[in-house]
């Protein structure tokens, strides 16, 4: 199987308030925020919380000859064809990446992710959750927090942690100011929150494990099981990098510099320094043919104006996946691709 395969809209419930970003990305008449902030893509996992539970929520679908069809079922049906042979040898039938268009209304809740390590540690998983945040849009003075200044107090973090409210546990926190363009790396075991007003590609491990001490997310209460992951909550703790760094430390670690690769082809994030997955950016102003150095399967995303590939037409706000066997595409029209490309499955 070798067709371009087109994601259907997959918008997922979260505590969180968003989405209008989203909206206005696809052009909607009357974006507006809600419950309903991201959209998963080449999503191969439920988006279920305690709090809401639905079969297959998350789960993306393509349609096929006027049928929908589950993306998963399509990767363990011809997982040569689309994920390449060595990427399912190691991975199985699944990309080993999430992406999510997201979009904040509010600043999220400080949060923290595991490690691989931690993952397989303490919830018996095989994904950590490093993510990365490729920003699109947002408001003037837009911030994101990452990671712990020199300032932190661990003991005081932890006990407001415990309670739930951080009234010194933010200012231990880089507050670094982004606007679009940039790239932010978190890694498993940096303490981050999104702040509000951001629309952006989310890309990370394909798991939902989250570790968010704070008691309320905007105006609504956080179950404590929700709060710690289902782990008790000093365990849950254990998880955050307790390490302080100047700004100058957290820039260099997780505000990587886009590096070229053809002409208007940019490598935003490298798997080889990452490790868990790589993001190019390609901007397109009439037609090119490209060819993939890379030998792997690519999620194509259109943040921007109107681009087909090889004939499928992808506005803004949507997306596509290339299987492994398409080794080159021809590209046109006037806008712009992010392309997230999977780890490696030989290292």
């Amino acid at each position: 199987m070798d067709a371009i395969l087109k994601f259907l809209p997959n918008r997922v419930r979260r505590l969180y308030l968003g989405g209008s970003g989203i909206d206005r990305m696809r052009g909607e008449t009357n974006p507006a925020d809600g419950y309903y902030p991201e959209d998963w893509i080449a999503s191969c996992i439920e988006g279920n919380t305690r709090e809401f539970q639905a079969p297959g929520h998350g789960l993306s679908k393509v349609r096929i000859d006027g049928e929908e069809v589950r993306f998963l079922d399509l990767l363990e049906k011809y997982p040569a064809d689309l994920l390449g042979e060595a990427h399912f040898a190691r991975y199985g039938a699944n990309p080993a990446v999430l992406t999510k268009f997201l979009d904040s209304a509010i600043r999220l809740p400080v949060q923290v992710h595991p490690t691989v390590p931690d993952a397989k540690r303490y919830f018996h998983a095989d994904f950590g959750k490093t993510e990365a945040w490729i920003i699109l849009a947002c408001r003037p003075g837009a911030y994101v927090y990452c990671g712990f200044n020199e300032t932190l107090d661990e003991a005081v973090f932890r006990r407001e942690s415990l309670a739930g409210v951080y009234e010194r546990g933010l200012g231990m926190m880089h507050k670094i100011p982004v606007k679009p363009g940039e790239v932010v790396i978190v890694w498993g075991g940096l303490p981050h929150a999104i702040g509000p007003g951001i629309t952006m590609v989310e890309v990370m491990e394909p798991s939902d494990l989250t570790i968010n001490p704070e008691a309320r997310c905007g105006e609504r209460e956080i179950a404590p099981e929700k709060r710690f992951g289902g782990l008790d909550p000093e365990t849950a703790l254990d998880i955050f990098e307790y390490k302080p760094r100047s700004e100058a430390e957290i820039r260099a670690l997780s505000l990587p510099r886009p590096e070229p690769v053809a002409p208007g082809w940019n490598r935003l994030i490298d798997r080889e320094k990452v490790r868990f997955f790589e993001a190019q950016e390609l901007r397109v102003d009439g037609e090119r043919t490209v060819e993939f150095p890379e030998e792997c399967f690519h999620i194509a995303l259109c943040v921007e104006g109107r681009v087909s590939l090889d004939g499928v037409p992808l506005s803004a706000g949507e997306s596509a996946f290339l299987p492994f066997v398409r080794r080159r595409c021809t590209l046109s029209g006037n806008g712009r691709l992010v392309l997230i490309l999977p780890p490696s499955s030989t290292k």
